[in-house]
């Protein structure tokens, strides 16, 4: 028997369940030990309070959008594995049975959407509801009548339109079909085989799925036999969509395939793209790809992809940025939308593409990692000259992170790479100054640093003698300098080809900064002279004296 909080006040209630439950649980078991669900938390908080009586309503369009709505129960449902409850995910569910024919038919044309049956189907099993008797309909009848049952179109599912429609086509896809296996499979459809050979079909020789069938009327419906062109999201779907196959040894070697494929994919700074149209890092397919290597025994490339999608969240850290109340939680699509959110609050247009981007990225979040110690920041203990942005270290952060170095009212943010590792360049006065410098996360200021510059300066140089005898010594005095600071003191001796030689000594200055040397004078007569350079070359001095 389901539990009996149901519909809009189950789904009104998301935001504090999802935030009181996913805080007090552990990671999934698939995950390692050190599993942060803070970014999770965040992410489940905003995506549930974008909720209108179930249903996610694009305002930029001013309709409910039903196929998203069922993206936000989705990722609800992998949640579940870190706490969050059931009820939402049934909440989400009742809204959509309530307008399921308006999603699987809607008509201009399309009688029935094969897609639309599959990834209903999906929701309706996730939420322990019948599939078969969802608010009036049978989807897994109606799946299993779209799918093809002669020649090369076996397996394949196919859409229900009226081709003397204007703009009415077959919009199914590998995508679609990839739903398709998961929900037969699950209501033990006889055409599950079929329709999971057909989808194993689309997988090409390297590894990867495409997301686009092959035109109705070729005779190869294969990947390969199309030229099919590579699909992080649907790979990272279709792997997701086999696991309850993985028990047919050949399911197994062709998911196994494409996990390899999705590693190789997987960008430098952890993310990932679509395709060859979309190649640039995204929260929808880095979002998709980390979720489907958690599953799959890839918690490393799965942590490095969250820490990604953990630096594209709005997340308010000390005075660096602070997002709007509404957006903060939200995961943003790119790096575009990671500024403009930070700037302004999001439009209609960036907040449907934040609420698409969180609902592929929440999944992918759960691989998000805490730091093994308490993180700490960094600056050389020497002198820096003055003027221009210095290198603020910070180590053992969490991966992704988001990170702020203040220095009086200067602010810069920052995000911490999959090392848990960023610097955090802070401009200095151009003159002699000790800055400090405080470095908070999200949790609040948690070090300080000391960056000591040096400005330019004219030293002082006092000489011993103002005359030498060949062979003599020569005291030379440097003062001014800062207390450690080092010193260069060069001599050019005369020489009777009138091409001086040299003497050079080094030095470290007192705690009253300053740096005495002794030095032998050269076998000629004539004027030596001296030249000092403190520990940049914009802190100097010259003298000279007679060498008799």
């Amino acid at each position: 028997m389901r539990p009996t909080l149901r519909g809009a006040a189950a789904v009104l209630a998301v935001p504090a369940l999802a935030m009181s439950a996913l805080a007090a649980t552990s990671a999934p078991a698939s995950a390692d030990a050190t599993t942060d669900p803070a970014p999770a938390t965040a992410a489940g908080y905003w995506l549930g309070g974008q909720l209108t009586d179930g249903l996610v309503h694009n305002r930029q369009y001013d309709f409910d959008d039903y196929g998203l709505t069922i993206d936000v129960g989705l990722a609800f449902h992998t949640l579940e594995s870190a706490g969050a409850p059931h009820s939402v995910v049934e909440g989400i569910s009742d809204a959509m049975a309530a307008a399921i024919d308006s999603y699987v038919a809607p008509g201009y044309g399309t009688d029935l959407s094969a897609g639309s049956a599959a990834k209903a189907a999906v929701l309706a099993q996730a939420a322990g509801d019948d599939a078969t008797a969802y608010g009036g309909r049978d989807l897994i009848s109606d799946l299993e009548s779209t799918v093809g049952d002669d020649g090369a179109l076996a397996g394949r599912i196919q859409d229900d339109w009226d081709p003397t429609v204007q703009y009415a086509a077959d919009y199914a896809n590998v995508l679609g079909q990839a739903f398709a296996a998961e929900a037969l499979d699950a209501a033990g459809s006889a055409k599950t085989d079929a329709v999971t050979d057909f989808l194993l079909q689309q997988q090409c020789a390297d590894g990867y799925f495409r997301q686009d069938f092959t035109v109705d009327l070729e005779a190869d419906q294969t990947c390969d036999g199309s030229d099919g062109q590579p699909n992080v999201d649907a790979t990272a779907l279709a792997i997701e969509a086999l696991q309850s196959q993985l028990d047919d040894a050949d399911v197994a070697a062709q998911v196994a395939k494409a996990v390899d494929w999705l590693v190789d994919q997987q960008k430098a700074n952890g993310g990932f793209g679509s395709d060859a149209d979309i190649p640039t890092a995204n929260a929808n397919s880095t979002g998709a790809a980390a979720y489907a290597l958690l599953i799959s025994g890839q918690p490393e490339a799965a942590a490095r992809a969250a820490a990604w999608l953990r630096a594209h969240q709005a997340t308010n850290v000390a005075t660096c940025v602070s997002y709007d109340d509404a957006d903060a939680g939200a995961v943003t699509y790119d790096d575009a939308a990671l500024a403009n959110a930070q700037k302004h609050a999001m439009g209609k247009a960036k907040h449907d593409q934040a609420v698409r981007a969180t609902a592929q990225a929440l999944p992918g979040l759960l691989a998000a990692q805490t730091s093994a110690d308490e993180p700490q920041a960094h600056f050389t203990s020497e002198y820096v000259k003055a003027g221009g942005a210095k290198p603020v270290g910070v180590t053992d952060a969490a991966p992704g992170e988001a990170l702020c170095a203040m220095r009086g009212e200067q602010s810069v943010l920052g995000y911490a790479g999959v090392d848990g590792e960023v610097d955090l360049k802070v401009a200095i006065p151009d003159k002699t100054k000790v800055s400090k410098v405080k470095v908070a996360n999200a949790g609040g200021t948690f070090d300080t640093v000391a960056i000591n510059a040096l400005g330019a300066k004219k030293l002082t140089v006092s000489l011993k003698k103002r005359s030498v005898a060949k062979g003599g010594r020569q005291v030379i005095r440097v003062s001014g300098l800062a207390p450690g600071e080092t010193v260069l003191v060069d001599v050019t001796w005369p020489s009777t080809a009138h091409s001086g030689s040299g003497t050079s000594a080094f030095g470290q200055a007192n705690g009253q900064g300053v740096v005495r040397t002794s030095l032998t004078a050269s076998k000629h007569a004539g004027t030596a002279r001296v030249k000092v350079k403190g520990a940049f070359a914009n802190r100097k001095a010259k003298a000279s004296f007679t060498v008799r």
